[in-house]
């Protein structure tokens, strides 16, 4: 009997380091993007400039079929926010969050979004506004299905990808 236990033991091993042959390696590269989004109405009397400046280290990850299953973004960034009137001008950083997004190997369709870290950090004296913990987000629709921890910012786009609809959960810390 433990002679066929080894048996079965070595030959799952070989099994396993075969199957790990044939799959595909994981990429890696590094993404960086400045843009800024602008709502001259986001306040009502004021607008919100928001000037986002990221580093994100990429890994892709893929089935023996080599097609994409997750993508895993270590996302740094530095920005600021802005009042669009009286140009009061705050640092939002440096954040740092790690998104994973899970694919249908099949069809290519985001199934989930995962988001852990922080994601916006403005102070201004003693005011903080941070948004951070978890989230889990449909990758679909856009709807968060889990969160932990406040997300002021990115509750703004619960059912939607549209990160312009976030600008107004920066008017009160820049009134």
């Amino acid at each position: 009997m433990k002679r066929f236990l080894s048996l079965l033991v070595v030959t799952a091993v070989a099994l396993v380091a075969a199957s790990a042959a044939q799959a595909f390696p994981p990429t890696h590269s590094t993404q960086t993007a400045q843009f800024t989004l602008t709502n001259p109405t986001a306040c009502g009397d004021y607008g919100v400039t928001w000037s986002i400046d990221l580093v994100a280290d990429v890994t892709t990850f893929f089935d023996n079929e080599g097609r994409r299953t997750r993508l895993v973004q270590h996302i740094s960034e530095d920005n600021t926010v802005q009042n669009t009137v009286t140009g009061l001008t705050l640092r939002d950083g440096p954040v740092n969050f790690v998104q994973t997004t899970h694919f249908d190997p099949a069809t290519q369709r985001r199934e989930l979004i995962t988001i852990s870290g922080t994601s916006v950090n403005v102070r201004r004296g003693g005011e903080r506004l941070v948004d951070t913990g978890h989230l889990v987000i449909d990758g679909q629709t856009g709807e968060i299905l889990f969160s932990a921890g406040p997300h002021p910012i990115r509750e703004l786009l619960d059912g939607s990808f549209n990160i312009n609809l976030a600008l107004p959960g920066f008017c009160d810390i820049l009134r």
